[in-house]
């Protein structure tokens, strides 16, 4: 009986200890340390919200990069920076990583991601044979034949001709092994328009545009976030390049502020330049590298140090070929293997190792929308309820269409804040806050963020061309909950408690706790008249 206990007890911990390393991101369930989550919180005292557009541009060779103003008090109390990425046809944004977790959702344009999760295998491979060069082709003999000769100096010369052909063999069988294998590197996949795409903090991702137009991107950092153990700032640490101004004349920049300016200002200056600043390999010693990659020249070693590199953190690469595996069929096999699990979409723990993790979902498919009007307009939502990885990093996305003079709302998120980007169209946006006054009454368009604080009351109203936009979250499962409709707050409550709230009539409450009934997207308002050119 105590040999079965032993063993069921050992099984036990071996589970979660499996279960700890296959999630290295997770918190635990139910445990995410929400006051961590504050650790850089700024009091969200919001008398006016700001309906903005990028503030900064930074020129690269093959694109632009523009960062939103985020020392403004509605991007400080929800700890957002934002930055759009517009990378031009073959330009490539160079390899980075984050302190900070973040989503990207892509507006524009196709290209090919990758993704480097540390500690994962490459299970990629390229199709192309990769050819030596003539100086590294006769490395491995060379040093085996010196090796070997020394040793015929103390034997014969016949052990010494023997030992040099068999080490060219295993030379070249190592080449031929090689060459016939190619590339290999991490996972990299197809994005385009619609894709939202996830990071948590450290992991490394780049960006290809192989298309024929512009690959338009916004990301969205929660700078809040328990994963950012540094301060309240985002950086980002690149890998290859270097910023188009040299680090010299950022130093004598910095020196010569004013010392009298104010100092929030230059934090937020300080702020910008950590996320487009420099190469992080830029920083360490010739001497480290030639110790590190060996038969690495001295021009190579200048070249990862970013040394008189002026094209910026988006360079051409026209000549890029990537090549990857069939999206429909992947996609097939992952929703056969999610229903198989229950049509959740969620891991266990055990079956599906983090390197095995999914980092894109698309959520401008009108197949898949999860509110649908077809007078009014859809909504899309990826949470961590379909894309696993934001239960990690606290993040999701909404994605809303509304059709000419369609309204939104009103309604508030009770978890989380948000940050919506136009991607289409125009209309006009209220929100009311806590004091019970309106602090944003305008119109939007194309281009420009309105961040909405947790709880402030939200409506939209689409103008004639209609209006799209995303709404990037700070939670994995952000809930909101609307006012008015068929699964409004109105609707729970009793008829009763309504007219005496609200000092009215039954029949007036009545009329207001049933007078909608779509869910959460309204058509427009219709005059009699209209509906009878409609009926006809």
């Amino acid at each position: 009986m105590s040999t079965k206990l032993i063993l069921s007890f050992s099984l036990c911990l071996m589970v979660l200890s499996c279960s700890a390393q296959l999630w290295p991101w997770q918190k635990g369930q139910g445990s995410r340390p929400h006051h961590g989550h504050q650790q850089f919180q700024q009091q969200c005292d919001i008398q006016r919200l700001t309906a903005s557009e990028p503030s900064r541009r930074v020129r690269s060779e093959a694109g632009v990069t523009e960062i939103w103003d985020n020392d403004t008090p509605e991007f400080r109390c929800a700890g957002f920076v934002a930055v759009r990425v517009v990378i031009q046809p073959g330009g490539l944004l160079l390899p980075s990583y984050s302190n900070a977790p973040y989503i990207t959702f892509v507006e524009q344009g196709r290209g090919v991601q990758g993704v480097v999760v540390a500690g994962c295998p490459e299970t990629f491979q390229s199709g192309s044979e990769f050819e030596y060069p003539r100086s590294q082709r006769g490395r491995h003999s060379r040093q085996s034949e010196s090796e070997e000769s020394s040793r015929g100096d103390q034997g014969s010369r016949q052990s010494e001709s023997e030992e040099s052909s068999r080490g060219d063999q295993r030379s070249r069988e190592s080449e031929s092994e090689e060459s016939r294998h190619g590339d290999q590197h991490q996972k990299i996949f197809r994005i385009r328009d619609g894709d939202v795409i996830p990071s948590p903090a450290g992991v490394v991702q780049w960006t290809h545009n192989d298309g024929d137009n512009d690959l338009i991107s916004i990301t969205l950092y929660d700078a809040n976030s328990f994963q950012n153990q540094l301060d309240g700032n985002v950086r980002n640490f690149f890998l290859a390049g270097q910023s188009k101004q040299s680090r010299e004349d950022r130093r004598s920049q910095r020196q010569t502020r004013e010392e009298g300016s104010d100092r929030q200002s230059r934090e937020s200056d300080d702020e910008d330049e950590a996320l487009l600043e420099a190469n992080i390999l830029s920083g360490f010693e010739d001497e480290i590298f030639q110790e590190i990659f060996q038969n690495v020249d001295q021009e190579t070693i200048s070249k990862l140090r970013g040394d008189n590199d002026q094209r910026g953190f988006i360079v051409q690469a026209r000549d890029l070929k990537l090549r990857l595996p069939e999206e429909s069929e992947e996609e097939l096999q992952r929703e056969r293997g999610d229903r198989k699990r229950g049509g959740s979409g969620r891991s266990n723990g055990l079956e599906q190792a983090y390197c095995n993790l999914k980092f894109k979902q698309n959520v401008n498919r009108p197949s898949r929308a999860d509110v649908f009007n077809p007078r009014a307009g859809r909504i899309n939502t990826v949470n961590s309820n379909n894309l696993p990885i934001l239960e990690f990093i606290q993040l999701s996305a909404q994605h809303v269409v509304l059709y000419k003079n369609a309204i939104l709302g009103p309604r508030w998120n009770l978890n989380a804040h948000s940050a919506l980007y136009v991607t289409r169209g125009e209309g006009r946006v209220q929100v009311v806050g806590d004091e019970g006054r309106s602090v944003f009454d305008d119109n939007v368009q194309r281009g420009q963020i309105l961040v909405v604080p947790q709880g402030f009351a939200v409506v939209l109203k689409a103008g004639r061309e209609g209006l799209e936009w995303v709404e990037l979250k700070n939670d994995d499962n952000a809930i909101t909950s609307p006012i008015a409709g068929k699964t409004s707050v109105l609707r729970a409550i009793p008829v009763e408690v309504l007219a005496n709230s609200y000092d009215i009539s039954t029949k007036e409450a009545f009329r207001l706790k049933n007078g909608r009934q779509e869910v959460e997207v309204f058509r427009p308002f219709q005059s009699r008249d209209e509906k009878e050119r409609e009926r006809f």
